[in-house]
């Protein structure tokens, strides 16, 4: 698929149905809030559908955005599919854009049935690498979306290792185009004021080291094996504070407080829950941390990258790719591996320290950028339009 940038642009409106399978604060869902507020509205035309229920981020699309958005809540009543297509109809989109399998799927299952027959877009942010050991029930859906993987007009990854993994499952990627994360370079970036006053307001010393993990709770992030990496750490070093953030990482989950209490780690474990001010937050941080069983391509990692944090993270999806020599990869579920390689960036020269920061924040800058990402999404939607539209478009040269 050619998206060469400038050659597909054209004159008219674009209008885009995006469908989420859901608008809850994980990766998938506050990128593609990212993206949208990156669209310039004079040239496309955009609402959103979420399968599932209200929440802020549809509340905040809504109303910052200034961009219509319809909760569906189909778990709830599954009848409710068929507003799906009713505003569909009404809206006739050009183009529609599914974030995740379900809104994918919903998109495949109305289109021949629109005015326009708009081209589908599945964007695909799910890492595979632990899909064997999930439920067979979630195993036979994954097989079931791979049958009818042909028929969108584009299957998009947002890695590498992401696209093969469903490749190796059965998914038909003759259609497939990788578009990674983009961070936005704007908002995360490096921020000194940021990064005292958050420290102040957690008691923590300006001089202490922190290790910080992003990320909302659910068991493949493996917080878990987290604490118990910050259980042996704080053996060696047990002035080293760990802050971590993310929906349900609060004083409430007793999964996390149960370990903090075992590893007497109360006075150095900050649990922050949900945080709209995660780039402050991420500034705070001296090394940042991902410990998942599976991922696709780790915004997390990117953000506290631009922030020139050298990255500690498991072998899983793109995270050897995101990180290579800025930081270190550690063996998945080795609570032992990533305590020592948190040692070594404890212990390291000041000096090699700062530089490995400051490659994290220039490879950002080189390849991990949002505005890289939306303007390739820009020239997959213009070559999807035209496409579609060959015989009456005026195109600009």
């Amino acid at each position: 698929m050619d998206n060469t940038p400038n050659k597909n642009k054209v004159n008219q409106v674009i209008k885009i149905a995006h469908i989420s399978t859901g608008l809850e604060t994980g990766g998938a869902e506050v990128q593609l809030v990212r993206l949208l507020e990156k669209f310039d509205q004079t040239k496309y035309k955009l609402i959103v559908i979420s399968l599932h229920n209200e929440t802020y981020l549809a509340d905040k699309i809504r109303n910052e955005l200034k961009i219509p958005v319809y909760s569906l809540a189909i778990k709830s009543n599954p009848f409710n599919i068929r507003k799906a297509y009713k505003i569909l109809k009404e809206f006739n989109p050009d183009i529609i854009h599914g974030t995740m399998y379900e809104g994918g799927v919903v998109g495949t299952l109305f289109n021949k049935f629109l005015p326009k027959k708009p081209p589908v877009i599945w964007t695909v942010h799910e890492g595979l690498e632990h899909y064997k050991s999930e439920p067979k029930r979630k195993q036979l859906q994954l097989k079931l979306w791979s049958l009818i993987s042909n028929l969108p007009d584009c299957m998009m990854y947002v890695s590498h290792l992401n696209a093969k993994q469903h490749l190796d499952w059965g998914f038909k990627n003759h259609k497939a185009l990788v578009i990674t994360n983009g961070v936005d370079t704007e908002t995360f970036k490096p921020n000194h004021t940021a990064r005292k006053e958050i420290r102040a307001s957690l008691n923590i010393p300006e001089d202490a080291f922190v290790i910080g993990i992003t990320a909302r709770y659910h068991p493949v992030k493996n917080h878990q094996g987290f604490l118990r990496a910050a259980g042996l750490l704080s053996k060696i070093h047990p002035n080293v504070h760990y802050v971590m953030a993310g929906t349900d990482i609060d004083n409430n989950n007793s999964a996390l407080t149960d370990i903090i209490k075992a590893n007497k780690l109360q006075q150095n474990v900050h649990l922050l829950g949900n945080r709209e001010d995660v780039p402050d937050v991420v500034n705070a941080y001296d090394v940042a941390s991902l410990t998942s069983f599976g991922e696709a391509f780790p915004l997390t990692l990117g953000e506290a990258m631009a922030t020139a944090k050298p990255c500690v993270a498991t072998y899983v999806g793109d995270n050897e790719f995101i990180i290579k020599d800025t930081g270190r990869v550690v063996a998945v579920n080795d609570d032992q591996a990533l305590a020592n390689a948190w040692q070594e960036l404890v212990e390291m020269d000041k000096t090699a320290f700062e530089a490995l920061g400051e490659a994290a924040l220039q490879r950002t800058l080189n390849n991990f950028t949002l505005k890289k990402q939306v303007e390739e999404h820009e020239d997959l939607y213009a070559n999807l339009y035209r496409k579609n539209n060959s015989s009456s478009l005026n195109y600009a040269q």
